[in-house]
């Protein structure tokens, strides 16, 4: 009898060990499609990375480039929309530095087959998302391809090598803040919004949120993250890269525990990346030694580089000043030298 339940009780312990199993081998796979089944061993052995692969470079001291985007979620005029997009470098000698350009940015992006389209910098995931495109180059008809084409679009722009690209969906900021138990995030300014929507029924409440340093929720980031009835779009992208950094810093500090099965979940729904587990590994090593202080910030808009230029209906597309892009390539060698 008590034999008959030891076995019982181990088949079930099996049984669930390996649905548990499954069920975290679909996640890692669907946040970091070109995951492999030789990677787990990779990392259960700690072999020595490729070389020139991002666990390689951060192991050998050089400097890392990484492409950070936030994509619209279901209030944007289209999902795959990036209202933010950050260049991430760090590692080598140097600070670790923060690149913010503009999603209004014109730019030429390698979609088809043949040459390039003229477009804004924004709309380069949303192409490349697009896999039953017939016009779209079979080099972004991946998993990963709408990152593999911002990733590509962002180096032809800037000159610089994309180590790795991440993206998340703002939808997801509520699950994956509470997942990690809140963030600390640093309000530069006040923000008032007496007309933040509720729903899509139109109904609508007053946010505020003073300056300082202050602990959010998930619910009370997307907030401050979203507003965009009570400032411009410039001011937009800076808090959500205020809540992207602040999520970042905070995965980096994450132990072990239960929690991490919830936290699985909320990745799921919300990001993907093209990194593997070695690199994503060595990447959360790096970023726990990096201090949001010492991060070098940059906004590259039209009081540098960039001009406006008006189109139609009061809107604008950015172009650079020099009408080539090579003095924000210049600039930017530099800066991300390390």
């Amino acid at each position: 009898m008590v034999r008959r339940a030891l076995v019982a009780l181990v088949a079930l312990v099996t049984l669930v060990t390996l649905v548990l199993a499954g069920w975290l081998w679909s996640v890692l796979v669907t946040v970091a499609p070109n995951t492999q089944p030789g990677d787990l061993v990779a990392l259960a052995s700690h072999a020595g990375p490729p070389t020139g692969s991002i666990a390689w470079k951060s192991q050998h001291g050089a400097r890392i480039t990484l492409l950070l985007l936030a994509k619209g979620g279901s209030e944007a005029e289209d999902a795959n929309l990036t209202d933010t997009i950050l260049l991430l470098s760090v590692g080598g000698a140097g600070r670790p530095v923060i690149v913010s350009l503009p999603r209004w940015l014109s730019v030429s992006i390698p979609a088809p087959a043949r040459g390039e389209i003229s477009g804004q910098l924004y709309t380069a995931y949303e192409l490349g998302a697009h896999r039953d495109d017939p016009h779209l180059s079979s080099r972004w008809r991946t998993p990963t391809g709408g990152g593999d084409l911002a990733a590509a679009t962002v180096s032809e722009l800037t000159g610089q090598r994309i180590d790795g690209w991440a993206v998340i969906d703002i939808d997801a900021f509520p699950p994956l803040i509470d997942a990690l138990g809140g963030v600390w995030v640093t309000v530069p300014v006040a923000l008032d919004d007496p007309r933040y929507p509720l729903d899509d029924s139109g109904q609508t409440m007053h946010i505020h949120f003073d300056p300082g340093l202050q602990w959010m929720s998930g619910e009370r980031a997307l907030e401050y993250a979203r507003s965009r009835l009570s400032t411009s779009d410039s001011d937009r992208s800076s808090r959500q890269e205020v809540v992207l950094t602040a999520i970042l810093h905070r995965l980096t500090s994450l132990q072990l525990g239960p929690g991490m099965l919830r936290l699985a979940a909320a990745l799921q729904d919300g990001v993907k990346t093209n990194l593997r587990p070695t690199d994503m590994r060595e990447m959360v090593g790096l970023f726990s030694h990096v201090w949001l202080q010492d991060t070098r910030r940059v906004t590259i808009d039209d009081s540098n580089f960039l001009r406006k230029e008006e189109i139609s209906g009061g809107a604008y597309i950015l172009l650079p000043r020099d009408g080539t892009y090579s003095a924000l390539r210049t600039y930017l060698a530099e800066e991300l030298a390390g």
